[in-house]
């Protein structure tokens, strides 16, 4: 009968460590009799047959509360747990449910005790992740304000957060019920949709993210955002969840965007003013207006197929996108600027821009509005102004040159007649006398010879300037025949380095007064206390005659006056004569000639005037 039994027990363990579950047979000594292949697989034992070894020595980890019930197990008690932490000796973690009785002998004794155990690890982290979240979700919502709801399907019961119930204007007492929440939705499309979704995620576990309209406990009508989803166990839901939002404020802004958007759309179609929307990240165009295609002359295809680079002038591009960059990054809240845009025949179009930014919905800069003002007929109409002024200011400059070369270069010539018949009148010795009576008749010769180019600036007041072909080397020498009474009073030595053929085209009467005028300057500013040196050159290259006349005068302070050098008015030393017209004269009579005029000068050095016809 005893081997019978024993049959009976040794087929049952036999049984029991075929399942494919974890469980050990001990024996009194809690040594192992037995144990299944998922005993050592669940446990990560390095053997796979355990048998006679000791429980403690496979798991050292085994606490003095676990050895106190494994001893009252074999003493006929039998000890279980749904969910127990079983920390391991190498710092990992198990999460077990498990189960230990005693199993008896033939005789009836206690012969050791059965371990069975599951590893539910998985689960309970699972479980617990979701209770984590559930818990971040629980203070996040409070936090931002956002209402979270709760349904048991077992025992029915709705649970309402303060959020939820303030969204509703209900009191914080207010227990809500499944059956009348519903009805809190407006009637028609919310409620519809709110019904059709809870239906939805309760039969086929479908979650749901709606914006509904919704009547509160005191009447008053808000947008909600709903949010919902469910827990099934077995096919069967268990639980549903989520949130309530209040997005009154944002439906609000939407519904008021939509109508700016539709007014905005009216008025850039039926705009007289020329309109481009383009993407601010690709300056893309968008959309245009039919506004701007009669301004650019280019269908609205080529203009959508276009960037706002490939449309207008390079220069204005460059300015305009460096305003772009300060606009993106809210240095500046808009663009004005002038731009100028090439047509598809090659006509220039004068615009005025606008450039504003439009946000997303995070007030991220997303598009550009450009308003475009076709001003090319204002923009011709200031140009022929001012072509109209400069030829009037030129006719101006022209009677100003006039006046001054009959002021400057007559009374030179009378001031010249005047002390050479004073000095003859003056001088008894015969030879003297001869010569004053030779230079008096140069004088008379040139004196002729301006008034002839006198009356030739005359004439082209309302003409043109003539030029004539000139020798150089002879012009100068009339000129400084013309003020020979200055440098005969004058203690002074001259230099020409002009070749004899070298001839340029000027007018005579501009070019006379400019020499004359720079020579009796040096005349004017000489240093008292040296030797007066002019020297006058000239060379010619490529067309270019450059003429420079020299002197070891007082010289000018370039670093104050270098600006002023020219101006009207603008005198640099005290002198009795000095009137502040002459280099204002001198530069724009050889302007007029097409020609340029600079200067060098260092104070007691003397000064270098040079011109290039």
């Amino acid at each position: 009968m005893a081997q019978e039994y024993n049959t009976n027990i040794t087929d049952q363990i036999n049984i029991l460590i075929q399942a494919p579950i974890a469980v050990a047979f001990l024996d009194n000594n809690l040594r192992y009799v037995a144990h299944s292949a998922k005993w050592c697989e669940d446990y990560k034992l390095q053997y796979t047959d355990i048998k006679g070894m000791h429980h403690y020595d496979l798991f050292p980890e085994v606490s003095e509360e676990w050895k106190v019930k494994l001893q009252n197990v074999l003493k006929g008690a039998e000890e279980y747990c749904d969910e127990e932490l079983f920390s391991r000796k190498d710092g990992t973690e198990q999460w077990l449910k498990w189960n230990v009785k005693p199993w008896y002998d033939y005789d009836n004794e206690i012969a050791g005790m059965i371990i069975v155990s599951e590893d539910i690890t998985s689960q309970v982290i699972l479980r617990k992740r979701d209770q984590l979240d559930y818990r971040i979700l629980l203070s996040a919502c409070t936090k931002a304000s956002i209402g979270t709801w709760h349904y048991n399907n077992i025992n029915g019961e709705l649970y309402w957060s303060s959020a939820t119930k303030a969204l509703h204007e209900l009191p914080e007492d207010y227990q809500p019920d499944a059956s009348n929440a519903i009805l809190f939705y407006k009637e028609g499309d919310s409620r519809n949709k709110i019904t059709q979704a809870f239906i939805n995620s309760l039969t086929k576990n479908e979650s749901y993210d709606l914006e509904l309209e919704l009547i509160t406990a005191k009447g008053n009508s808000i947008w909600v955002r709903a949010i919902g989803q469910s827990d099934f166990v077995d096919g069967v839901c268990h639980r549903q969840y989520g949130t309530f939002e209040d997005i009154s404020d944002r439906k609000k802004k939407e519904h008021q965007s939509k109508l700016n958007s539709e007014k905005f759309q009216k008025l850039f179609r039926n705009s007289k003013v020329g309109v481009a929307i383009m993407d601010a990240t690709t300056l893309q165009l968008l959309d245009v207006n039919n506004a701007l295609v009669s301004i650019s002359k280019i269908n609205n295809a080529d203009l959508l197929n276009s960037s706002f680079e490939e449309l207008i002038d390079k220069k204005d591009f460059c300015i305009w996108f460096d305003k772009l960059q300060k606009l993106l990054n809210r240095k500046r809240d808009h663009i004005k600027q002038p731009i100028k845009f090439q047509g598809p025949d090659g006509s220039i179009i004068y615009t005025q821009t606008i450039c504003n930014v439009l946000e997303d919905e995070y007030g991220e800069p997303e598009n550009l509005v450009i308003q475009i003002i076709d001003i090319t007929k204002e923009k011709q109409a200031t140009q022929e102004r001012k072509v109209f002024v400069d030829e009037i200011m030129q006719k101006n400059d022209r009677l100003l040159n006039f006046a001054y070369i009959v002021s400057h270069n007559l009374r030179s010539h009378s001031s010249n007649f005047k002390g050479l018949i004073n000095f003859y009148l003056e001088n008894d010795d015969e030879e003297i006398r001869s010569k004053i009576m030779s230079m008096l008749n140069n004088s008379s010769d040139n004196l002729n010879q301006t008034i002839e180019d006198l009356n030739q600036v005359v004439s082209i007041q309302t003409t043109h300037i003539n030029f004539h072909s000139i020798s150089l080397c002879e012009f100068v020498q009339k000129v400084l025949g013309s003020i020979s009474l200055e440098l005969l009073n004058s203690d002074y030595s001259i230099t020409l380095d002009i070749e004899d053929q070298l001839k340029i085209d000027a007018f005579p009467a501009y070019l006379e007064s400019a020499l004359s005028n720079l020579i009796t300057n040096s005349i004017k500013y000489r240093d008292l206390n040296k030797s007066l040196s002019i020297i006058i050159t000239a060379t010619q290259d490529n067309g270019v005659c450059t003429i420079s006349v020299s002197d070891n005068g007082l010289g000018i302070d370039l670093s104050r006056h270098q600006d002023k050098i020219f101006g009207m008015y603008k005198t640099f030393h005290n002198h009795e004569n000095a009137n502040g017209l002459g280099l204002f004269m001198t530069k724009n009579q050889v302007e007029a000639m097409g020609g340029t005029i600079s200067v060098r000068s260092e104070v007691g050095i003397g000064s270098t005037f040079t011109i290039k016809i």
